[in-house]
C-alpha cells in the first residue's frame, strides 16, 4: 500500500509531529508513505516532496488578502504536486492542513475526484467545512450552516481586505470535496466529527482519531525551573501565553492578577515577547521546541489553566496532565473533553470567578492527588502508538483489507 500525507508543516508543531508519528508508523508497518509539504524540514522524511518555494508562498498570501481567497493560487506549484501524485500512485492520500498559502485546494481535489483516489480529511480545525474560518465558537457565527457570507472574522484566519468571498469558498468546499467517490473524513475530537456531521459531510463516513501524546517524552520531568525562575516557593498556575494574551481574555487576566493569593504566580509559556508589561504575579517565558523541556515545565507547574475558547482538542492539556499536572478548562469546544472530574475540570467559558475558584479547589486537594487519574487517562484516550494505529486501520480498511 501507498499513502501520500500533505500537511503545511513537518516534524514540528502539533499537525507536523503528527504527520511524522504516522509516517513512522507506516514505515514500521511496511506501508509506503510519502509526504507533501511547502516546509522545507519535509526533507527529512523518508519520502519527501517540497511544494512550491518561499516567493510562491509569499505571493500567494498577498494575493489571497487581496482578494480574499486563500487555497485559490500556487497554480504551478500544485501542478507539480499533481505530476508527483501521477509518478508515485499512492492508494491512499490523507489531507490535514492546507490553510498555509501553499496550494490550489480545487485543483487538488478535483484532480482526486477525477483519478477517484480514497482521500482522508483529517479535521485539525474547521476550515475544510466553512468559508476559511478555522473555528467560529467565539465569533458567536453560525453562517457556516447556511452558506456564510457576511464574515465576522474576514479580518481575522485568513485575512481578506477588500471582498468577502466566504460564501463562494464554502460553496466550492461542498462541491470540490463531495466530488470525491470514495471520501472519509476523521476528526480529532468527538466534538470536531459532531460539528461536521451538521454540514455538508452529513452522509459522508466521519471518523474520531483523537491526537495522541509520546508518553516516553510527556511524562513526569524533574528540573531546575523553580530555582532558575526564582519560584521556589511559589504556587504555580502554568498556562499558554497565545491563549491567556487574547484580547478577549483580557478580564479573566486582570482577574487573575488582581485576586490571586500572594504566594501564586501566573506562568504563561510560549510568549513571542517576554518584553510585554506584565502585572507584578505573572511572568512570561518564551518559546520552546524542546518537547524534553516542556514536559519538565508542565511538571514543575502546581495546575495547568487553559483559557482557549475555541480549540478542535487542545492537546497541550493531555501533555500537561501526562506530566501528572491537573487541568482546567473552559468547557466549550474539543479541550472539555480533555478534563474529566478526576484529572481536572471544565467551567463556563469566559466565566474568570469561577476558573479562579476551581483553581483554589486544586489547590486545596493538592496536585499529588491528581496525579494517577492523569497518568491512567492519558494512558488510556491519548498515547500516540494506540491512537494512530488508528490511521493504519483505517487506510488497511479503506482498502478493503482484513487485518
Amino acid at each position: 500500500m501507498k499513502v501520500l500525507q500533505i500537511n503545511a508543516v513537518y516534524g514540528h508543531g502539533s499537525t507536523g509531529v503528527i504527520v511524522r508519528d504516522i509516517e513512522q508508523m507506516c514505515e514500521r508497518d511496511d506501508i509506503e508513505c510519502h509526504v507533501a509539504s511547502p516546509d522545507p524540514n519535509v526533507r527529512d522524511a523518508k519520502r519527501g516532496f517540497l511544494i512550491g518555494n518561499t516567493f510562491d508562498h509569499k505571493l500567494h498570501a498577498l494575493l489571497s488578502r487581496i482578494n480574499g481567497k486563500q487555497a485559490y493560487f500556487s497554480r504551478w506549484a500544485t501542478r507539480r504536486l499533481l505530476n508527483f501524485i501521477d509518478e508515485i500512485e499512492p492508494d491512499v492520500v490523507h489531507l490535514h492542513n492546507l490553510h498555509s498559502n501553499y496550494i490550489h485546494l480545487n485543483m487538488l481535489l478535483h484532480y482526486l475526484a477525477k483519478k477517484d483516489i480514497r482521500t482522508i480529511v483529517t479535521l485539525h480545525d474547521c476550515w475544510f467545512y466553512t468559508g476559511g474560518c478555522f473555528h467560529y465558537t467565539a465569533a458567536r457565527c453560525m453562517r457556516w450552516l447556511e452558506g456564510c457570507g457576511n464574515c465576522p472574522k474576514k479580518r481575522q484566519d485568513t485575512p481578506a481586505y477588500l471582498w468577502d468571498c466566504s460564501a463562494s469558498i464554502l460553496a466550492d468546499r461542498k462541491k470540490y470535496l463531495l466530488a470525491i467517490p470514495r471520501l472519509t473524513v476523521t476528526g480529532v475530537s468527538e466534538w470536531i466529527s459532531n460539528e461536521a456531521k451538521r454540514t455538508f459531510f452529513a452522509d459522508t463516513p466521519v471518523v474520531t482519531i483523537r491526537n495522541g501524546v509520546d508518553l516516553d517524552v510527556f511524562k513526569p520531568t524533574p528540573s531546575d525551573f523553580r530555582s532558575r525562575l526564582g519560584l521556589e516557593d511559589r504556587y504555580i498556575i502554568l498556562g499558554p501565553a497565545s491563549k491567556w494574551l487574547q484580547p478577549m481574555n483580557k478580564s479573566v487576566l486582570n482577574y487573575f492578577s488582581e485576586h490571586m493569593q500572594a504566594d501564586e504566580v501566573l506562568l504563561l509559556f510560549g510568549a513571542t515577547d517576554c518584553s510585554i508589561p506584565m502585572p507584578e504575579n505573572v511572568r512570561l517565558y518564551g518559546y520552546t521546541k524542546d518537547r524534553e523541556e516542556l514536559a519538565a515545565l508542565y511538571t514543575c507547574a502546581d495546575v495547568f489553566v487553559n483559557t482557549t475558547r475555541e480549540d478542535s482538542l487542545s492537546l497541550i492539556n493531555v501533555e500537561a496532565q501526562a506530566c501528572g499536572t491537573p487541568v482546567v478548562t473552559f468547557d466549550e469546544t474539543g479541550p472539555k473533553e480533555t478534563v474529566d472530574g478526576e484529572c481536572g475540570y471544565a467551567v463556563h467559558v469566559g466565566d474568570s470567578e469561577l476558573l479562579y475558584e476551581t483553581v483554589k479547589s486544586v489547590r486545596i486537594q493538592g496536585k499529588e492527588s491528581f496525579g494517577e487519574f492523569c497518568g491512567v487517562m492519558v494512558a488510556k484516550d491519548y498515547e500516540k502508538e494506540l491512537n494512530y494505529s488508528k490511521y493504519i486501520s483505517l487506510y488497511n480498511e479503506i482498502m478493503g483489507y482484513t487485518m
